[in-house]
Formats: structure tokens, C-alpha cells, sequence
């Protein structure tokens, strides 16, 4: 009679396990290793587009409602996945500011080297007052609802993804960045391949 009452006052807690990893590995009806690694696919995701002429003009995507990494038009995207309410972001953002700035100055790598930001769990208003607040001049979009949280939710944030135009994970730097000057120079290693 024990075993018994043990074997059913376990059945909810393993079914709990079951529907909490099956929830966090299935997106969309997608299975996804929600980690990132270098030589590894970047996980596949859509972003919502939105309407501004300048940022679509810089990533070279045609107007929609989404958009997912292989279609910018570009060798190279540096992404960074932050958090608007993540303190460690909030002193990263200058660095990966500097970043574009370097970038935008070279007409080589601007051409064909993208950045795109992509506040994770945070709504487009959240995302916009990131924008704002730490003048960051390169496209940012909104996960509002959550998707991409959860495809990369195995990754700290700030985050850096050097990925090529087809989607595969070149460079990843987890963490602020010390060193603004090593990561372009991975940037541009990669670009001379």
C-alpha cells in the first residue's frame, strides 16, 4: 500500500518535469538546444519588422511582419542579446556602442558587417527606452512575446553573436565586454575568411 501511495503522489511531479522541459525545449513547434555555440547553426527564430525606412534600409530586408537572420543582406551579423533591465547591459551598451561606431567609419566592414539588437523577454516600449537611454544607433528589436527568451534561454545576457549571412555561430562572447579592440579584431578575422 505504500509503494503505492508513493507511485501516485510521484505521478504529478514527474508529469510536471515532463510538460516544464518539453515547454522550454519546443518553440513554435520547434525543438531547439537552447545554447549557442561556435561552429554550431545560430537556433532558428523570427523577429518582428518594424516599419522604419532606416533600419530596413541598413539590414537590406524588405518590408514585413518578420524577419529572421539569413535574409539581412550582409557577410556577417554581430547580434547582441541584452536585457533592458539588466544592470550588466546597461554597462556593456557604451562598449558595443563603440563597436558600431568602428564599424560604421570603416565602408568596407559598414557594407558588410550588420549589427542588429535584440532586447529578449523585453516588450518594444522596454526596447525603445534602451534605445533611447544608451543611444544605441544600430537597429534593436523587441521579443514581447517571449520567443526568442526562450530559445536562448541557456544564455546570459549581455551577449555577443558573430554569425555568417547563412545562419551558422562564428564568435560568441557572453559577458561585458573588456576589450571592444578583440572583438573587432575576431570581426574582422572572420571577415578576411
Amino acid at each position: 500500500m505504500r509503494m503505492k501511495n508513493s507511485s501516485v503522489n510521484r505521478m504529478p511531479l514527474i508529469l510536471a518535469v515532463a510538460v516544464f522541459i518539453a515547454g522550454v525545449l519546443t518553440i513554435d513547434g520547434n525543438s531547439y538546444a537552447a545554447t549557442v555555440s561556435e561552429g554550431e547553426p545560430l537556433p532558428g527564430f523570427k523577429m518582428e519588422l518594424a516599419s522604419e525606412p532606416d533600419m530596413l534600409k541598413y539590414l537590406g530586408i524588405e518590408p514585413g511582419p518578420e524577419f529572421t537572420v539569413p535574409q539581412i543582406q550582409c557577410r556577417l551579423v554581430l547580434i547582441e542579446l541584452f536585457s533592458a533591465l539588466c544592470k550588466a547591459c546597461h554597462q556593456n551598451a557604451p562598449q558595443v556602442n563603440k563597436l558600431y561606431q568602428i564599424i560604421s567609419t570603416d565602408p568596407e566592414l559598414f557594407a558588410n558587417v550588420k549589427m542588429l539588437g535584440i532586447a529578449v523577454g523585453n516588450d518594444e516600449k522596454m526596447a525603445d527606452g534602451f534605445q533611447k537611454t544608451f543611444n544605441v544607433k544600430f537597429p534593436i528589436v523587441s521579443d514581447s512575446g517571449k520567443e526568442i527568451d526562450g530559445v536562448f534561454s541557456d544564455v546570459n545576457t549581455p551577449c555577443l553573436i558573430l554569425a555568417d549571412n547563412k545562419g551558422m555561430v562564428l564568435f560568441v562572447h557572453e559577458g561585458i565586454i573588456d576589450d571592444p579592440d578583440a572583438i573587432l579584431e575576431k570581426i574582422r578575422e572572420f571577415y578576411s575568411k
